[in-house]
């Protein structure tokens, strides 16, 4: 696993420095509200550079420095600092590249500068992308059955009826497949209870590795569930808080659980079998490829044909409805905070040939 390869700084005192960070924390935070709202369409390649806080006609110097500050960067040797700038100025080229396509129509998305910029694709997957390659189904799960004669909706989006928390942000941990099992079970907690409690990622990192669960290093999104049913439920997230990290022993109190299971469904792969379960359940834990696009995705609809045969790893994430406009895509919520992607989120390319393979594999809990 690749750890932290320049570690967060330490508080500055310079006040100019702190008027600079704070200027860009409200940037950051405006975008992400211009994002949750409606998501911008780029019409020329001024508007493509200018990415998030970042405007990507700067030297790469200049970036790197701004990098550095907003995502408090501090390198253990002028050594890795030089390593970090020389992928970070390859990723800008590379980010540069395509959304001159974007902005010619060759794409549908485009791409900028996040907390992964100064990282190798490899680098990557190997932290991020490491979902474990086949979730071997056991315990209290069964295939979960369509129901007949049911016509979806055009459009689907269960954050409108409050079935979806806050866009988390996993760290530095390998957790992807605990933030995608919490997610939806707190969908079918809320639509059980009428309640939205955010649940505990560090629980399932702590207390499930008898389920063949490995921390920060990956795990499986079926057998979290299981482990919430046998326990049986789980903690909120403000009894026992993430701490991005898997060296912490299991701390579970039964008193303080707040939701529980009966079990989980499998969903048969296939985009419209999602699409069902999706409009008449709720958010749906999935797992899919991830290639060095998504790693820098920062806005539309991505379409990637090569998605699944360029990609080294994949990835939890959880599907919260789709829509049609300007093409049709699944709304999928990811565990990387909202610096990524369109406030945390991404669309991702529906009924084009499963991309990167999203429909292949999907669970929920039973309730």
């Amino acid at each position: 696993m690749i750890t932290s390869h320049c570690g967060l700084s330490g508080i500055r005192n310079n006040t100019d420095s702190t008027k600079s960070k704070m200027l860009l924390s409200a940037a950051t935070l405006l975008l992400s509200v211009l994002f949750a709202q409606c998501t911008p369409t780029l019409t020329s390649y001024g508007d493509a550079i200018q990415t998030g806080v970042y405007n990507m006609s700067h030297t790469t110097e200049s970036l790197f420095k701004m990098f550095k500050d907003t995502h408090e960067r501090k390198c253990d040797s002028l050594a890795e600092e030089e390593k970090r700038r020389q992928i970070f100025a390859d990723n800008i080229r590379y980010i540069n590249k395509h959304n001159a396509k974007y902005v010619s129509g060759e794409s549908t998305y485009y791409l900028g500068i996040n907390q992964f910029t100064d990282m190798t694709y490899e680098e990557f997957a190997e932290q991020f992308a490491n979902l474990q390659n086949k979730d071997i189904w056991t315990g209290n799960v069964s295939i979960y059955l369509l129901p007949a004669n049911y016509a979806a909706p055009s459009s689907v989006d269960w954050r409108q009826k409050g079935y979806v928390t806050q866009v988390k942000d996993q760290g530095n941990c390998g957790s992807c497949w605990s933030f995608s099992a919490t997610g939806t079970i707190e969908g079918q907690h809320a639509r059980q209870t009428g309640r939205l409690v955010s649940l505990s990622e560090q629980q399932l990192i702590d207390c499930s590795r008898r389920y063949g669960n490995n921390g920060c290093k990956g795990g499986y999104t079926g057998r979290s569930l299981q482990y919430v049913s046998d326990q049986p439920g789980i903690e909120g997230e403000a009894d026992y808080p993430y701490r991005a990290g898997d060296s912490y022993p299991c701390s579970f109190t039964k008193s303080k659980v707040r939701a529980i299971i009966r079990g989980y469904y499998t969903v048969n792969p296939g985009e419209k079998n999602l699409e069902t379960v999706t409009a008449s359940v709720g958010p749906i834990s999935v797992s899919m490829y991830v290639n060095r696009n998504f790693q820098h995705y920062m806005g539309g609809v991505f379409y990637d044909p090569s998605c699944s045969s360029t990609a080294i790893g994949r990835h939890a994430v959880l599907v919260v409805g789709y829509g049609s406009s300007p093409s049709n895509y699944w709304l999928v919520k990811n565990s990387w905070g909202t610096r990524w992607g369109e406030a945390g989120y991404i669309r991702m390319a529906k009924d084009r040939n499963n991309m990167c393979g999203i429909a292949s594999q999907a669970v929920f809990p039973r309730v």
